[in-house]
C-alpha cells in the first residue's frame, strides 16, 4: 500500500511576524497556520550577530523546533547586500566570505536545509564589469564548505539587474556546476522587472529548492498586498501543477505593525491556499533538498 503524499509545506518569512524571541516566534508561526519559518540574516548588526550565537542558544532553538514542530527550513542571507561577494574591496569580500561560512555552520546546527543567496554582486557600489566574476569566485569558495557540510545554497532572482531573470540564475547554476547550488525563485521579483512570471518560473522549476511567493509591481518589490500586484497567482499555481516542483512555498511579507502581524500572516496563508486549490498543488512529497537525518 503506497504512502499518501504529504500536505504541501507553506512557510513564512521571519519579518512578517512580531519581533519576539525564537521559541515564541515558532509558536506564532504555528498559530498562523505555517509549517516553517525562513530566518533572516540581513545587513543589520542585530541579525548579523546571530552568526555568533553560542552553542547554548543554538541548542535551545533546536529544542523549540522539536517542541513546536515548526522548522526553520531556510535562511535568507541578505547580509550580502552590505558585504558584497563581488565587491572591489578585498576587505569587504573577505567579510562576505566569512558571513557565508558562518551561515553554513549555523544552518548545520539548526537543521536548516537551504541558504538563500541574494543575487546582488556589490549592491552599494557603482557598476563594475568584474563584479560578477568576483561574486562567482566567492560563491565557489563558499560552495566547497556547503557541499562538505550538506547544506544547499540557492540563488534568488532579485530586484536589480544583477540577477533579474530565470536565464541569469540558470547561467550561474551551470557555471558553478554543483548539485549543492540551485535556485530559490521569487515570483514577485520577476514581476518587478516586467518579465513573464510563469515562463520564468517554468524555466527554473527543475532547479528550485524553495519558492518565494510575494506580490509586486514594477518598481515595487516589497509590501504589495497579495492580490493587488502584478503576479498572476492563479496562473503560477496552474503552472506549478504541471511542473517537476514539489518543494515548499514561502510567503515573503514584512511586518510594519506588530499588533496586526499575526492576523495579517494568517490571512495571507488562507489567501494563498485558496489560490493553490484549483490547481491541486496542495499535496506534495517532502520538500526538496539534501537530508540530514
Amino acid at each position: 500500500m503506497s504512502t499518501p503524499p504529504a500536505r504541501r509545506q507553506v512557510g513564512i518569512y521571519e519579518k512578517a511576524l512580531p519581533p519576539v524571541g525564537w521559541p515564541a516566534l515558532l509558536e506564532t508561526a504555528k498559530a498562523a497556520g505555517f509549517d516553517f519559518i525562513e530566518m533572516s540574516i540581513d545587513e543589520s548588526d542585530e541579525r548579523l550577530a546571530r552568526l555568533d550565537w553560542p552553542t547554548e542558544t543554538r541548542i535551545a532553538i533546536r529544542h523549540a523546533i522539536e517542541a513546536t514542530g515548526v522548522r526553520i527550513y531556510s535562511i535568507c542571507l541578505s547580509a550580502h547586500r552590505r558585504f558584497g561577494l563581488g565587491s572591489r574591496d578585498l576587505e569587504v569580500r573577505t567579510k562576505a566570505q566569512t558571513i557565508l561560512h558562518q551561515a553554513i555552520e549555523l544552518a548545520v546546527d539548526l537543521g536548516v536545509r537551504v541558504i538563500q543567496i541574494a543575487g546582488y554582486f556589490a549592491y552599494y557600489e557603482p557598476p563594475d564589469p568584474q563584479a560578477r566574476a568576483r561574486y562567482v569566485a566567492g560563491l565557489r569558495q563558499g560552495l566547497d564548505l556547503a557541499a562538505q557540510r550538506g547544506v544547499m545554497l540557492a540563488v534568488e532572482n532579485i530586484d536589480t539587474a544583477d540577477m533579474a531573470s530565470a536565464d541569469d540564475a540558470l547561467a550561474l547554476v551551470e557555471e558553478l556546476g554543483s548539485p549543492w547550488f540551485q535556485v530559490y525563485p521569487d515570483v514577485g521579483n520577476f514581476a518587478v522587472h516586467e518579465l513573464d512570471v510563469v515562463a520564468n518560473l517554468a524555466k527554473v522549476a527543475s532547479h528550485s529548492v524553495g519558492l518565494h511567493l510575494k506580490d509586486a509591481r514594477p518598481g515595487e518589490p516589497r509590501r504589495v498586498q497579495y492580490g493587488t500586484g502584478e503576479v498572476p497567482f492563479e496562473a503560477v499555481f496552474a503552472c506549478l501543477g504541471s511542473l517537476p516542483y514539489e518543494g515548499p512555498f514561502t510567503l515573503e511579507m514584512w511586518n510594519d505593525r506588530p499588533e496586526q502581524a499575526l492576523a495579517a500572516a494568517s490571512a495571507a496563508a488562507h489567501w494563498i491556499r485558496l489560490q493553490m486549490a484549483p490547481a491541486d498543488v496542495t499535496q506534495a512529497s517532502e520538500p526538496a533538498g539534501p537530508r540530514g537525518e
